[in-house]
């Protein structure tokens, strides 16, 4: 036996379920099956669960990757995005487009185009979609005619679009037919869109029901109309060009398809330093250019001008080197320099990199180096460029920006997947190639630096979170098409692993979000061999839908169980049950299917239940004998920890059981 506290995360929490119309095997609700188990004093388990529960994970076996790697394939993004919500869902909807004015009005750069466009489809896309189009931005307002006031952008959007684009004032409820779009007051006059202020999200929010993010070049800062105004929307997604440049940017640090080279430009090593490490992880050959390559000469121990080079950075990049040379990941820099004299910017000369004449100032990237970068990337497969390989020291100068980019063009020809980073390397890459499903132009580096640091992006991170993979479900059961259970908020899988041992031919998934949880549970199931039961680490709030989705048989049981009543409350944001998941396993349950709800706090399965009946749209009915409110008896053969709990102490449980009738 052992002790444990009430509510340790050690301790199971179960879920339940109930006969009836479900198509399960009786012995799930036989009332010998409830007899036979051996109910403990609340506290303690059974030693036969111990390997379960209290022992420590093992480290992973070869069997445990074998399972994970051959269950899972990334297919998506880690986020909800507009393209794979379904469009019937938007109709008479309220949605709120965060768009990038500096995007909209930058028609001129040829490599903004493609962004433009989706940025545009967005917004055509909701419309079509008959539904209630809010336009949120920030401008400048100038002498541009586009941008003088409220009235001129929403003529120019009304013109790029060739929809009408009506000004509206924040926080006024317009009466509208579906299928409108409005264009906001200028959130540069708001102070609590920096400050990211949650009255004015809530404002920012009023009567908005589905949140779309379209401005990436945003999701590295914290704004009300980013951040804040996700919290107070029931569906928060990313827009058709966030999507893309996210896409992009997850490509980029992909090592599925080595060599992967990256030339990296610029200065600045000091802020640049953590996300270098990673590149130097990722990377299997580092070019470096521009001013960080006196970085690494000096870091190698070749001479340098000490003028420069940055201070207090020596010990950073020699711990680069060391993590490049680990790896065995060659380090280049530039062996020849363009060079303009001191006293006259236009007269130039070429210099080999370790015979710079007094005098003379280095200002690009000589022709030999440009040749050796040739030389080396010839058999990559994927190369970032980041940052211009100009020095920009006495003049800009981008004619070596132009060269390398030709270079990189024809290794794009050669099958080579291009990522370029900047505005130096994007108008290069642009000016040559426009429509390359080969090349990647990523105009926005600060997202991109603090991507590759390893620090959380608050716009991405706001959105709806989605199962970025696709479950090969016949590795994880025996026979896919048994009914499937799902338990949301399985806990430690005490409930699901009895359930599983006795029902043999229905499958069990339990949903949790604690990632420790269900590394225990998994190995408890190989420990077990069991082959209808499985746990998924995941946010069943948002990922319901496309994890339960793709499961070949039939859903015939949802169940939440003692829900921490703090998440029930309006203010929290993650409440586990929302309208996205309810909505979820309407959409999903097979007809005559059932959801099971209980609580031991009466206000919290109240509003479940409403929940389900509201957005249950006529489709779900309340099951329990009539005249009876909650159901006495718990229709399960295995209670959960809290349930014997709360019966333990003298209270009630309030359960009831909902039907799908159509």
């Amino acid at each position: 036996m052992h002790t444990a506290t009430l509510r340790d995360p050690y301790i199971i929490r179960t879920a339940s379920v109930r006969p009836d119309s479900l198509k399960l095997p009786s012995c799930l609700f036989s009332k010998s099956f409830r007899k036979n188990q051996n109910y403990l004093p609340i506290g303690y388990f059974h030693y036969s669960l111990k390997h379960i529960i209290f022992m420590q994970p093992p480290r992973y076996t070869s069997t445990c990757y074998f399972q994970k790697e051959n269950s899972l394939k990334e297919t998506s993004l880690p986020v909800q995005t507009l393209s794979r919500f379904p469009i019937e869902k938007l109709n008479g909807e309220v949605v709120l487009v965060r768009i990038d004015t500096n995007l909209v009005l930058n028609t001129s750069n040829s490599y903004d185009k493609s962004s433009l466009e989706r940025a545009i489809s967005t917004i055509k896309y909701l419309y079509s979609a008959k539904a209630r189009v809010l336009i949120a931005t920030r401008w400048a307002e100038s002498e541009d005619p586009r941008t003088s006031c409220q009235k001129s952008l929403s003529d120019y959007l009304s013109s790029l679009l060739q929809l009408r684009v009506t000004p509206l004032q924040l926080g006024t409820k317009q009466e509208a037919e579906e299928g409108s779009i409005f264009l906001l007051e200028n959130l540069a006059n708001f102070s609590g869109e920096l400050a990211n202020c949650p009255r004015f999200s809530k404002k920012l929010a009023h009567c908005v029901t589905i949140f779309v993010d379209d401005a990436f070049s945003l999701s590295h800062r914290m704004l009300a109309s980013t951040v804040g105004v996700a919290g107070f929307c029931h569906v928060s997604l990313a827009g058709f060009n966030f999507e893309k440049e996210l896409s992009d940017l997850l490509q980029l640090v992909d090592t599925t398809t080595p060599p992967y080279f990256a030339i990296i430009g610029g200065d600045n090593f000091s802020k640049k330093a953590p996300a270098l490490q990673l590149i130097a992880s990722k990377c299997d050959g580092l070019f470096f250019i521009g001013k960080l390559a006196f970085q690494f000469m000096k870091g190698l121990n070749l001479s340098v001008p000490h003028h420069f080079l940055e201070k207090n950075v020596t010990s950073e990049v020699k711990k680069l080197i060391q993590i490049a040379q680990d790896r065995e990941v060659p380090i280049f820099f530039p062996t020849d320099f363009v060079c303009a004299k001191n006293t006259d910017h236009e007269l130039s000369e070429i210099f080999g990199s370790d015979e710079i004449l007094a005098g003379w100032t280095p200002v690009d990237i000589g022709p030999k180096s440009l040749e050796k970068i040739s030389s080396v990337i010839s058999s990559c497969k994927k190369i970032l460029w980041i940052g211009p390989p100009s020095l920009r020291l006495l003049k800009e100068d981008t004619s070596g920006a132009s060269h390398l980019a030709a270079i990189l063009h024809k290794s794009s020809n050669n099958g080579c997947e291009i990522f370029s980073a900047g505005n130096i390397p994007c108008n290069a890459m642009g000016q040559i190639s426009r429509s390359s499903s080969q090349i990647k132009l990523l105009k926005n580096t600060t997202v991109l630096w603090e991507f590759l640091k390893g620090r959380t992006l608050p716009g991405i991170a706001a959105l709806d979170k989605a199962y970025p993979y696709a479950i090969r479900w016949d590795s994880v059961f025996s026979d896919p098409s048994l009914p499937l259970v799902v338990d949301i908020g399985s806990g430690n899988g005490l409930f699901l692993f009895q359930m599983a041992k006795k029902v043999k031919d229905s499958n069990f998934l339990g949903l949790e979000m604690n990632k420790k949880l269900v590394s225990r549970c998994r190995n408890g199931v190989l420990l077990s061999k069991l082959k209808n039961l499985h746990f998924i680490s995941t946010n069943a709030t948002s990922s319901f839908g496309p994890i339960v989705s793709s499961y070949p048989g039939k859903l015939v049981l949802a169940t939440i169980q003692c829900p921490n009543p703090d998440f029930n409350r309006g203010i929290y944001r993650w409440k586990m049950v929302q309208r996205t998941l309810v909505e979820a396993i309407i959409d999903l349950l097979a007809i005559k299917g059932k959801v099971f709800l209980q609580s031991d706090v009466e206000a919290v399965t109240i509003e479940m239940r409403e929940q389900f009946i509201t957005y249950g749209k006529g489709k779900m009915v309340i099951d329990v004998e009539d005249g009876e409110e909650w159901m006495e008896e718990n229709p399960f053969d295995v209670r959960t920890d809290w349930e014997l709990h709360t019966i333990a102490r003298g209270n009630p449980m309030y359960r009831t059981m909902l039907r799908k009738i159509g």
